[in-house]
């Protein structure tokens, strides 16, 4: 079952590869186009007798903008990841979770399937954590934060914001049969949830988290306490939802109605 969700992901990985390349290319010219303007608007602001001389002498203008980027350096890190978010989100969506059609067909236990989707949670899990860990590294030289207080908030965030982004599953034929027979759909009330509501809910804690680090001159463990009530939180939501939303995959009845196209 390892092997089996490890390869269908690497298969649909594959499958939208020139998507994900199309996604990544975009990231990276709108926020290069985003941390130019910021530097801009930063060396704007600056004080005038400070700004003017650099405008002859180009080493006296790079020591300024480097000046400034190492003085901001938690906006240019806030932005980065705070898109970077956006886009692993975007490619979360067209891995959606799923099993293989022959293992609806064939005899295997309910246990054999939940466990092969729990694989395969595992390995999209980690394969959005390297795609973030790398672009990031990419940008800023490095993805984790050194600073403890800091590095313990960020890493529960981005646990839980990888797992929630990583609970998309397959829709099946939803659209098509909610158009057709509605009476027929039920709602999927945890898949909805994590997919919508908890991806949203983890997005605005990291917009908070981020912006915190640019408001605040220091980021000490009594910030990092503040976030205590969140962790719980996203533990209990993990732990309500992760197991109802693999379920919704088992049933391929519950998938794929049986609707005809007129």
């Amino acid at each position: 079952m390892k092997k089996l969700a490890f390869y269908r992901l690497m298969l649909s990985v594959w499958h939208r590869l020139p998507l994900f390349i199309l996604y990544v290319f975009v990231y990276i010219i709108a926020t290069a186009a985003l941390l130019n303007f910021v530097t801009m608007q930063l060396f704007i602001n600056l004080d005038r007798a400070v700004r003017t001389p650099a405008y002859d002498d180009p080493t006296r203008m790079k020591e300024l903008l480097f000046g400034l980027i190492q003085a901001n350096s938690y906006i240019y890190y806030c932005l980065v990841i705070l898109f970077l978010l956006i886009v692993i989100w975007l490619i979360s969506r067209r891995l959606p979770l799923s099993l293989p059609r022959a293992l609806y067909a064939c005899p295997s236990d309910e246990h054999d399937k939940l466990r092969c989707l729990k694989y395969y949670l595992l390995w999209k899990s980690v394969f959005l954590l390297v795609l973030l860990t790398a672009i990031c590294t990419f940008w800023l030289g490095a993805f984790l934060l050194m600073d403890p207080p800091m590095l313990a908030v960020q890493v529960s965030l981005t646990f839980f914001t990888i797992i929630a982004f990583s609970l998309n599953p397959d829709p099946g034929n939803r659209r098509e049969a909610l158009k057709v027979c509605p009476n027929m759909v039920t709602e999927r009330s945890s898949a909805t949830f994590v997919s919508i509501y908890w991806s949203a809910l983890l997005l605005l804690e990291n917009t908070i988290f981020y912006s915190l680090l640019c408001a605040v001159s220091s980021f000490t463990w009594v910030h990092a306490v503040c976030w205590i009530p969140a962790l719980l939180f996203n533990i209990y939501l993990a732990k309500k939802h992760i197991t109802p939303v693999l379920k919704t995959m088992l049933d391929y009845e519950k998938l794929y109605f049986p609707v005809e196209k007129e």
